[in-house]
């Protein structure tokens, strides 16, 4: 069964369908680059160009102040796989903060589309789109298309056909999270057991990078947001106080990759995290250092500031040694 017949059984549910759409998946390789999730998205963006009236077909990630697309139709126009575009100057961020419609044949008709600037720049005519979001309501990112035709026709009907394909690719995007979950934390093991610092048996400078190459891979195939915490804890005279230390950061970052960079300081990986929740985690990591005596200072980069994870850490870095070199603190 093709998506487009799958989609259509979607939108009216049926036993069937049901039994698609929980059918227990194996996990992709580890090595893998294009996942489930991309095949299907590039299927998805391809039938719906096909279909639609509406020739540029994209899904795309959320990260932060920036929309990154993960997918796009073969015939898509102004919009590539890896580019990414702020997302506050597409019409998306006004489809998913309720301004108008999810399907538009006449851009012109809402203005609240027509006015953003990402459609003004691409001459856009006409326009859907649907947010794909997780269990708890989190925006994962979109599936949408336009047309910058003169008269495009866009057919009846289109909505519940472009909602069945969101739900699956939201789906398809949650069974890949649960495996990338089990498969970062192998990772993350074998990476404590072959790099491990002696004193706080953290991951070293060298797991660090491991870490890094990991984490960049799972960015560039999902589109999740990073973010990388520096910490330093200032002068530590003893390896008890150092253990102290440790002790702290990895209590208030749960969840956290937590790695001994140099003698003071410390790098955290923040996975699947946004970046405004970045510098209340980074408060309370100070602050928790703090109350045990230490002299700390921290500072952060997100994934959406930087081409890679090594730019974001240096830009963090950076960032470290301007807040200590100024005397200043989150």
């Amino acid at each position: 069964m093709n998506l487009v017949e799958l989609a259509a059984r979607s939108a009216r549910p049926s036993p069937a369908t049901a039994v698609l759409r929980t059918r227990a998946r194996r996990p992709a390789p580890q090595d893998a680059t294009d996942t489930s999730l991309l095949r299907s998205a590039r299927q998805v963006v391809d039938a719906l160009a096909g279909i639609s009236g509406l020739e540029t077909w994209y899904l795309g990630r959320v990260d932060g102040e920036t929309l990154l697309p993960l997918a796009v139709s073969a015939e898509a126009r102004s919009v590539v796989v890896g580019r990414r575009v702020p997302w506050s100057a597409t019409p998306c961020r006004r489809m998913v903060n309720g301004l108008g419609p999810a399907v538009v044949p006449v851009l012109a008709a809402v203005p609240n589309y027509a006015r953003a600037p990402y459609a003004t720049a691409l001459g856009m005519t006409a326009y859907a789109g649907l947010p794909l979001r997780d269990a708890d309501g989190r925006l994962l990112g979109v599936l949408a298309g336009w047309s910058s035709r003169p008269d495009p026709v866009v057919p009846p009907g289109l909505e519940p056909v472009v909602r069945a394909f969101s739900e699956l690719l939201t789906q398809t995007l949650a069974a890949e999270v649960r495996d990338d979950d089990a498969q970062r934390a192998r990772e993350r093991e074998s990476v404590r057991r072959q790099a491990a610092d002696k004193v706080t048996s953290l991951s070293s400078r060298t797991g660090w990078g491991a870490v890094l190459r990991q984490e960049d891979r799972r960015s560039a195939e999902r589109g999740v947001p990073v973010a990388l915490l520096v910490v330093d804890v200032g002068l530590v005279r003893s390896a008890a106080r150092l253990q102290r230390a440790t002790q702290s950061i990895v209590r208030a970052l749960p969840g956290a990759l937590v790695s001994r960079l140099n003698a003071r300081q410390f790098g955290a990986v923040l996975p699947d995290v946004e970046p405004d929740a970045v510098p209340g985690t980074a408060q309370e990591v100070t602050a928790a250092l703090r109350a045990e005596g230490f002299c700390a200072t921290s500072a952060w980069a997100t994934s959406g500031e930087a081409d890679d994870l090594g730019g974001v850490w240096l830009l963090a870095e950076q960032r470290l040694y301007t807040a200590r070199r100024d005397g200043r603190n989150p």
